[in-house]
């Protein structure tokens, strides 16, 4: 066989077809568009949020880098720092701490850093410049506020510290300010490197590493070439360096580690079942589209094999065509998509925790896009090309896209056949043609049921008990960030600062809650239970259990609370019942279970809590409770130990300190604004107090609603869009196709009237049996999505609803029957016998 170059010929054919669908191009370029839309927006939001959950877990961590060696003696730190897998490093070279009275409700460190290290973790100077003559400093602005020095460069600030057990008090000079993070536990203060070898030159860095001060230790913060496998790649560099695994102490910067896929495979399941949403949605209406293009042009591609055109040939007619429609296509969605997700990504970050929203830039969000959008595609043409392609010149003559394979049956009837029957077997003359049509528009109408059943399921009340209990909470920022009681100099809160608050307008009466961590003797009946508890426990559980059994005491959370506080721990109750008058008397407690372990101390049990004085004294668990939100405690769970509350009176038996972890409060209505002005005042003199007010919390709730309603009515509106389209599209090119039957049955007598009621009642079915696959097996459906998208969150119930059907069905049915009227109209427009010879 003698091979020809007919390329050209095939790229004509492509090219003229392509110039002849001009419909069928308008309406594969919207699919187009919006497939790509949905996959770009998606993209744009997942990869936005994996950079917004690293940067703000950087900011948690203070640094950019992968991971660090630890408290380095000069002599480690030569070993490693040259290391072949280190592509990019910093140091920092710890001091000690500023022990001004002003700083003792907050650390802060005093440490040496390297202009790496500055200006890659979050200490870079928004005013000023690193620090250079030997008493210059950096300083952040929180503990600017804290000493009350103006916010300016070249101040004086005087620090009192430690080196090797002597005391200095040194005036500094401030060379530069940066922005400090009331949620980090701690300041960093920075000074030079002349400072360093004037002042710390022949220090004892073996006695630093014994005595844990850290002074004159080298941190060593270091970059690979990638963020896989960091730990491994930490301790290869530390045996390739001659050193010891266990004399080395290294960490990992959470923020690489924090969005694996791996620790949330729950997330993998969401993301894999949005792409196949628009995966479906897309193929739905491409395929509809290129189907009825090719079975309108079989006799066209019937030609093309008489003339010997192959298979493949015809499929690369096809695929050119449907290539250069997504070279239209794609772009623009890839625009329109980036811009939405540019728009929503804000409103998802504000569902969270995170302060800081990053917007991604990455190319992963565009080529994603395409690779899906294109795959789309290609799936989508390749059943109508494969019809195209197989179809032999004798069939594409008599070819109408119903299958030749069924028997027909001979109707009988003695009135006559019935407009309904034929438009009901119009309907599902063409089975594939139907079901892609009725999928389509099912899919639309059960994600909008998803959409509003998840957002009417929301229920602020239930979001606001796990958040805060009344109008305003006031604590110190550790207690804001869930490490309450983990150092001492962290209780700013105390009785004086709550009268205050007491005394103000529109507040009748401040509760507190007050903390003490103990450690309380076991009893007999503990520790048979801890026995029983081990045996189902995994290994990292049973060892503190061991070390309880060991040491005969557990530690324990007490906490003292005022009776009106009492009302809020009664919603969480799971066993027993608070008793106001006996729980005043003193010698009863409420009990929380402890979160690792589990119950192991009962209703009617016996506790004993040892007192600062060296007392103790035995009370009763009056009753127990689970899953206290955090507003009602320190945040940090204790290995086995369990949380006690007792009356406040009692409380003050146990400890001297009065300081106060959180105290609660209701305002008036009107009263609000002046109450936050007042606590924004407070929080200037002293930075590290800080309060949450219920008002937030409402606006976050609503905010999370609106988010979801954005998202699932959004993408309801889109697959909705395609799936009116495809239905459209279906339509009109199903009369146009029956062009030469619907002139025939005019010919032998059917009126207008009679044909424009038997296409709208074809519509009409299409509606009707849309309906019924979305009451029967969409409500099931939206059910199980439901429950993947919203059943986990603590502030939804299911609440069953058929509001969206009952909007969406009469819109169906009114679009069944305007799209029909006008095709058939349009049809009429020709006299029999024209219409006769066009179709032929």
């Amino acid at each position: 066989m003698i091979r020809t170059n007919n390329k050209e010929v095939i790229n004509r054919l492509s090219k003229n077809s392509f110039k002849y669908n001009k419909g069928r191009n308008k309406f594969a370029i919207v699919s187009i568009i919006l497939t790509t839309l949905l996959f770009t927006s998606f993209f744009t939001i997942q990869m936005s949020m994996v950079k917004t959950t690293e940067y703000n877990t950087m900011r948690m961590v203070g640094t950019t880098y992968h991971g660090g060696f630890e408290d380095l003696t000069t002599k480690e730190y030569e070993k490693i720092k040259d290391n072949k897998l280190i592509k990019e490093k910093a140091i920092l070279i710890h001091i000690g701490l500023a022990e001004n009275k002003e700083l003792a409700k907050r650390q802060t460190e005093i440490n040496y850093a390297d202009k790496n290290f500055i200006e890659n973790c979050f200490y870079k100077p928004y005013k000023g410049t690193i620090p250079q003559g030997k008493n210059e400093i950096l300083v952040d602005d929180i503990t600017l506020d804290t000493l009350k020095i103006p916010k300016k460069i070249n101040q004086k600030i005087n620090l009192k510290y430690f080196i090797n057990d002597k005391e200095y008090n040194t005036e500094f000079k401030i060379s530069g300010i940066y922005k400090g993070d009331k949620v980090s536990r701690s300041s960093l203060l920075y000074l030079s490197k002349e400072f360093i070898d004037s002042e710390l030159k022949g220090i004892d860095q073996e006695k630093s590493k014994k005595t844990d001060s850290g002074t004159g230790l080298i941190s060593l913060q270091v970059n690979f070439s990638n963020s896989l496998f960091i730990q491994k790649k930490l301790d290869k560099v530390i045996t390739q360096s001659g050193l010891n695994l266990d004399e080395i102490e290294t960490g990992i910067n959470w923020a690489y580690s924090s969005t694996n896929i791996e620790d949330e495979p729950q997330s993998l399941y969401g993301i894999v079942g949005f792409l196949g949403v628009i995966m479906l949605s897309g193929y739905l209406m491409i395929y509809n589209i290129f189907y009825i293009s090719i079975v309108k042009d079989i006799k066209f591609y019937g030609l093309l094999k008489t003339i010997g055109t192959t298979k493949k040939q015809i499929n690369k007619i096809i695929k050119k065509q449907a290539i250069k429609l997504s070279i239209i296509g794609i772009p623009l969605g890839l625009a329109i998509g980036y811009f939405i997700g540019v728009v929503l990504t804000p409103f998802v970050v504000g569902q969270t925790t995170m302060q800081y929203t990053q917007i991604s830039t990455s190319p992963i969000i565009f080529i994603g896009s395409i690779i899906f959008s294109l795959i789309t595609v290609l799936i989508s043409i390749y059943k109508p090309a494969k019809i195209a392609s197989k179809v032999s010149p004798i069939e594409s003559v008599r070819y109408s896209g119903i299958s030749q394979n069924t028997i027909k049956k001979i109707k009988k009837s003695l009135k006559g056949a019935k407009i309904k029957n034929m438009a009901l077997s119009n309907v599902f003359r063409n089975k594939k043609k139907a079901f892609v049509v009725i999928s389509s528009l099912s899919l639309s109408v059960i994600l909008l049921n998803t959409a509003y059943t998840v957002v009417s399921g929301f229920d602020m009340d239930k979001y606001l008990s796990g958040l805060i209990g009344t109008d305003f909470t006031v604590g110190d920022t550790s207690f804001y960030r869930w490490n309450y009681g983990l150092q001492d100099y962290s209780k700013v809160l105390n009785e004086d600062t709550c009268k205050e608050i007491e005394g103000l307008k529109g507040i009748d009466e401040v509760d507190k809650i007050y903390y003490k961590s103990v450690e309380a003797p076991l009893t007999d009946k503990m520790k048979k239970n801890l026995e029983i508890k081990k045996s189902s426990l995994n290994d990292d559980k049973k060892k503190y259990i061991n070390m309880t059994l060991t040491e005969k005491k557990s530690s324990t959370g007490c906490y003292g609370i005022d009776e009106r506080i009492c009302s809020l721990l009664e919603r969480f109750i799971t066993k027993g019942k608070i008793d106001i008058e006996k729980f005043k008397s003193g010698d009863y407690v409420i009990l929380d279970n402890n979160y690792e372990v589990g119950n192991w101390v009962d209703v009617g049990d016996k506790v004993v809590i040892p007192f600062e004085n060296g007392k103790s004294k035995e009370y009763e668990v009056m009753a127990r409770v689970d899953a206290f939100p955090l507003y009602l405690r320190k945040g940090y769970f204790e290995s086995v130990g369990n949380d006690i509350y007792l009356p406040v009176k009692e409380f003050k038996n146990i400890t001297k300190d009065e300081s106060v972890m959180t105290a609660m409060f209701n305002v008036d209505k009107n009263q609000v604004n002046d109450v936050k002005t007042f606590l924004n005042n407070k929080i200037k003199t002293n930075p590290t107090l800080d309060y949450r007010m219920k008002l937030t919390y409402e606006n976050e709730f609503n905010d999370m609603v609106n988010t979801y309603k954005m998202i699932g009515y959004g993408l309801s509106f889109i697959v909705g869009v395609i799936g009116i389209l495809n239905f459209i599209n279906v339509i009109i090119s199903n009369i146009i196709s029956r062009q030469k039957e619907i002139s025939m049955l005019r010919s032998v007598g059917m009126t207008e009237k009679q044909l424009k009621k038997m296409v709208v009642l074809e519509g009409i079915f299409y509606a009707l049996v849309t309906i019924f696959i979305v009451l029967i097996i969409g409500t099931p459906i939206t059910y199980k999505l439901v429950d993947l998208t919203a059943g986990v969150m603590d502030c939804f119930s299911y609440k069953f609803t058929m509001i969206p059907i009952m909007i969406c069905s009469p819109i169906l049915l009114l679009i069944s029957c305007i799209i029909p009227t006008f095709a058939i109209t349009y049809i009429n427009k020709n006299n029999i016998v024209e219409s006769l010879r066009e179709a032929e």
